[in-house]
């Protein structure tokens, strides 16, 4: 008798935990639900949102495309004595570098 007690006392304990996982779950996937629903609300704005302006859109792709050579015929040019002027100095630097170099080794 005393093992049956035991043995009920824990179908008990089991079945309430069972009870609370199956009321969890079923929170869980109502949670589910409710996301899903607005998440397809929030899609269909979007496309909604994505077909009032499409018309425009098609407008500003073309226009992208005159706006992206104006960016590229605005480039600045280097005169040759300005890119000479850049060259010697790197080689200044550089040359400084590998006296400091050298010297560092023979120390």
């Amino acid at each position: 008798m005393a093992g049956n007690k035991k043995m009920n006392a824990a179908a008990d304990k089991v079945g309430a935990m069972l009870g609370r996982i199956a009321s969890r779950v079923d929170a869980m996937n109502r949670q589910r639900a409710e996301l899903v629903a607005e998440l397809d609300h929030v899609i269909g704005v979007a496309q909604q949102m994505k077909s009032d302006i499409a018309p425009a859109g098609k407008d500003l792709r073309k226009a992208g495309g005159k706006v992206q050579k104006a960016v590229a015929k605005a480039r600045r040019r280097m005169s040759p004595e300005a890119r000479e002027r850049i060259a010697a100095a790197a080689r200044k630097r550089w040359a400084a570098y590998r006296k400091a170099k050298a010297k560092a080794k023979t120390q």
